[in-house]
């Protein structure tokens, strides 16, 4: 028999509150003020170290950034890239990037950075409070699940922005700057989405994760009583959960109290869009 843990010092992540417009035009700004800050910061050596991404070095990286941003600056542009069709096994987002990335092939470290700060001030400014008219459409996703333009715009840009500086830091040794309002809350809305993917998977039981760091915290999984506890360094869980992690790596890196099989049979194959 399994003993239930107590729940009640923990919040419930289905409790997480939504983000809005306001809050949304904050993380994207704030997420591209510290990803410019960074790149900027970066010897030329650097731009060719590999990533996290295995596909892409920083400067694949750094172009990917700046085609995202470019296609927040006009529905013309937006339909552009969005209109690729994948091949067969791809994501949607795989040729998406595949074509941001080879068309920024040729640019140098300064054509980039330059880019970059041209249009992210109006992507920001559009996915906060314009595109009003596909707001409102939502899209079947194989990772998302069911994706509306408004939770790409408002929630998914920034958590990439973000995950970005984040793989970036790590494959140059930078140190990652955070604090808890702006990196606490973009791990937050990452946590939200999790639990979304592994309600149904817990066949009514719940579990605790406890997210270490500043960035952290400690939530409460699943609709019922929880039953385990899942403690992971809050970087190591977001690495985990976008895919960048094995499942095996990821196990390594967390310590799982009480029902272990509930947990580990939770995440396999679960994966959280950034």
């Amino acid at each position: 028999m399994t003993t239930a843990l107590s729940p009640s010092t923990n919040a419930h992540a289905n409790a997480i509150p939504h983000t809005h417009a306001e809050e949304a035009h904050h993380l994207l700004t704030e997420a591209f003020n510290r990803f410019i800050t960074l790149i900027e910061s970066l010897p030329p050596e650097d731009w060719s170290r590999p990533t996290a991404c295995t596909a892409w070095d920083v400067h694949d990286m750094v172009a990917h950034q700046a085609g995202g941003y470019a296609s927040g600056t006009s529905y013309r542009e937006m339909f552009r890239q969005y209109s690729q069709k994948p091949k067969k096994g791809q994501l949607p987002e795989d040729v998406v990037n595949e074509l941001q990335v080879g068309e920024r092939k040729g640019k140098s470290h300064a054509e980039l950075i330059a880019e970059l700060k041209r249009v992210g001030p109006p992507a920001i400014q559009n996915w906060a409070y314009g595109f009003r008219a596909i707001k409102w459409v939502g899209i079947p996703h194989p990772v998302a699940g069911f994706l509306s333009i408004r939770h790409l715009m408002w929630v998914i840009h920034s958590r990439d922005t973000w995950m970005h500086r984040l793989d970036i830091c790590r494959a140059t040794g930078r140190p990652f700057e955070q604090t808890p309002a702006h990196d606490g809350r973009i791990v937050e809305l990452v946590v939200h989405d999790t639990a979304k993917k592994l309600n149904r998977k817990l066949n009514g039981q719940g579990f605790i994760l406890n997210l270490r760091g500043i960035t952290g915290g400690r939530w409460s999984i699943g609709l019922g009583n929880p039953v385990a506890e899942m403690d992971m360094d809050a970087l190591d869980f977001n690495i985990f959960v976008s895919g960048r992690f094995s499942f095996e790596e990821g196990m390594t890196r967390a310590n799982i109290s009480g029902n272990r099989t509930l947990v580990e049979n939770a995440f396999r194959d679960s994966l959280v869009l950034f």
